[in-house]
């Protein structure tokens, strides 16, 4: 029982770890652009917690990144790396913004459901094509996502700046062109603001902060997923595929079955990232659409160890770099790369700090084993 906990907290402290190490090491790299680290941290800590209107706007710039996380750790749980989340949600955005600007006269009780739905159908049929190549054709997802997602580009710029441009626009004074942009999504297909539902509580945030529904849907996904994952009989298959594909196969499992639906899975998941930002703020989907969200997820998974809750506190601290970044911009004249730095030997961090306290548990357990025989 103690050595059982003893583990369990060894896991718990290895994301923490992470993030002490990479504020160290961030710290050497602040020290080198001639600012203080201290001074640095706390202004970015003040910026970005002092108010709360504040701590809505990371809470909204985390929605994305809850389900591009979910998206991307499903995947790595069955040893699959769906490194296409950032094509299947930008297919999932256009199909959510094509039902949201094309069908007119419903109720929102109707439209904005099927809205969201649509996004999840857009990301399962662009995850489809990859993970059909590989159960069919054995082609590495890897390969097949990344060509994937150039070509989502290539296909939203045609079907955005062509197919379903709105031609309804005025003329932008000075140059004589329309935005290239989709129509406005009807009122109906618009997700509500969290602002009523939070002045109940007589939390009062402005009208600029879009935080809105996704962020607690978003937290809902999160716990089906654990469920799903940790409860259910397909959950059990698929982290057993992911474990050993052989072994579960010998078992009676077919991972062939289990790829193509929780690849699938994957998909929904990643047709929602960009539903936030769709259906809250922009109200259309234009030619600067938000972008890497998907590879952003793939760092938010990583941080959680895959973890569904993990991946929730994941998301709010990517969100706190975010918005921590326009702070010391702002305020500091800190370059917004320092940020990126920062994320990125988080992320290493915690893949060293990881295997290394994965390879002392393991140790761990055989000599736990080795005792109990």
């Amino acid at each position: 029982m103690k050595k059982g906990f003893y583990i369990a907290l060894l896991r718990m402290l290895a994301p923490m770890l992470a993030i002490v190490l990479s504020a160290l090491i961030s710290s050497i790299v602040i020290l080198s652009i001639g600012k203080s680290p201290l001074q640095v941290f706390y202004t970015m800590f003040k910026f970005s917690l002092s108010r709360m209107d504040s701590v809505a706007i990371i809470l909204y710039n985390a929605t994305p990144l809850i389900f591009s996380g979910l998206a991307v750790s499903v995947g790595f749980r069955m040893g699959l790396f769906n490194i296409g989340v950032e094509g299947q949600y930008l297919i999932g955005a256009f199909f959510a913004a094509l039902a949201g600007f094309s069908i007119k006269g419903l109720p929102a009780a109707i439209h904005l459901p099927l809205v969201i739905l649509c996004g999840a159908v857009g990301g399962m049929l662009w995850a489809f094509i990859p993970i059909f190549l590989k159960v069919k054709r054995g082609v590495h997802e890897v390969i097949s996502t990344i060509m994937l997602n150039y070509i989502s580009y290539s296909l939203i710029h045609y079907l955005i700046a062509d197919l379903f441009i709105d031609r309804s626009q005025k003329l932008i004074q000075g140059l004589g062109s329309i935005l290239a942009r989709t129509p406005k999504l009807s009122p109906s297909a618009m997700m509500p603001k969290l602002h009523g539902f939070l002045g109940l509580f007589g939390l009062q945030l402005p009208r600029h902060v879009y935080l809105n529904w996704f962020f607690p849907l978003g937290i809902l996904t999160a716990a089906l997923i654990y469920y799903l994952l940790m409860y259910t009989p397909f959950g059990f298959e698929l982290r057993a595929v992911g474990q050993n594909r052989e072994a579960a196969r010998t078992a009676g499992i077919s991972p062939e079955r289990v790829y193509i639906i929780g690849f699938l899975l994957s998909g929904a998941l990643a047709g929602f990232v960009g539903l936030s930002d769709l259906m809250s703020y922009f109200g259309y989907m234009d030619m600067d659409f938000p972008r890497n969200y998907g590879f952003d997820g793939i760092a938010v998974a990583l941080i959680a160890q895959n973890n569904p809750f993990g991946i929730i506190f994941s998301a709010i601290l990517f969100g706190f770099l975010k918005r921590g970044a326009e702070g010391i911009q702002t305020l500091l004249g800190v370059p917004r790369e320092t940020i990126s730095i920062l994320q990125a030997v988080m992320i290493m961090s915690i893949v060293v700090i990881t295997k290394i306290m994965n390879d002392y548990i393991k140790r761990l357990e055989k000599k736990e084993e080795v005792r109990l025989c």
